[in-house]
């Protein structure tokens, strides 16, 4: 079938294949990917930004997902002016929208959804636990992670098996995060369920400054 192609097209990131697919078939623009995703959220997910950009040129309109995640705020604002349960919605694959921002780097966009009444802390309908803090965390947006956890997000938030944002934090090495979420409360010896701590995480990645950071919050 011509969209599987299309969508390994996507996932290599062959810019080429999409654009002669979307030539061939422009109607590949608007399909889905198997978890119900459309496909420039897909694209997104996979780290292809030229690839969902090229697809949009192919679109009439995009959906809330899609103006969302690209960051298209005009876009985003007309919907939700529309109609504004918009700002809480779901994904086909269970994450809250602010999450999918907050996760894909649309600090704008993250913003505006909140103050259209989306909740910094819901959390994802499916295994993942996902919030807007551990998306955001996970990618290292850090201005993104620093708005939320002042609009109310959850520091001390665990999911996937007792992870936190402090261990995602530590493990990638991102001290400036790690001292904002210690001076905000950040549990420095919280444990995963298999006894793992921010400080575990740190010192096998090596993260010197982290580990410091840690120590001086009393992280064991």
């Amino acid at each position: 079938m011509q969209t599987d192609e299309f969508l390994e097209a996507i996932q290599k990131g062959n810019l080429l294949k999409v654009n002669q697919l979307l030539e061939t078939n422009p109607v590949l623009a608007n399909s889905k990917a198997k978890d119900g995703t459309s496909v420039i959220v897909h694209a997104l997910y996979h780290g292809q930004r030229d690839i969902a950009e090229a697809i949009t040129t192919k679109k009439t309109e995009l959906d809330i997902f899609e103006a969302s995640t690209l960051g298209k705020l005009d876009r985003t604002k007309s919907l939700i002016d529309r109609s504004p349960s918009l700002a809480s919605a779901y994904s086909s694959d269970g994450f809250a929208l602010v999450a999918l921002t907050a996760y894909l780097g649309q600090k704008e966009t993250t913003e505006y959804l909140i103050g259209k009444g989306a909740d910094v802390n819901a959390v994802a309908r499916n295994t993942t636990g996902f919030t807007a803090l551990t998306g955001a965390v996970a990618n290292n947006h850090t201005e993104i992670a620093k708005l939320l956890v002042k609009r109310g997000a959850q520091v001390n938030y665990r999911y996937e098996g007792g992870f936190s944002p402090l261990m995602e934090a530590s493990e990638n090495g991102n001290v400036e995060l790690v001292n904002f979420l210690l001076a905000n409360g950040a549990d420095p010896n919280a444990k995963t369920g298999d006894g793992k701590s921010p400080m575990s995480f740190a010192k096998e990645k090596n993260h010197v400054d982290v580990v410091e950071a840690l120590k001086k919050h009393g992280a064991l």
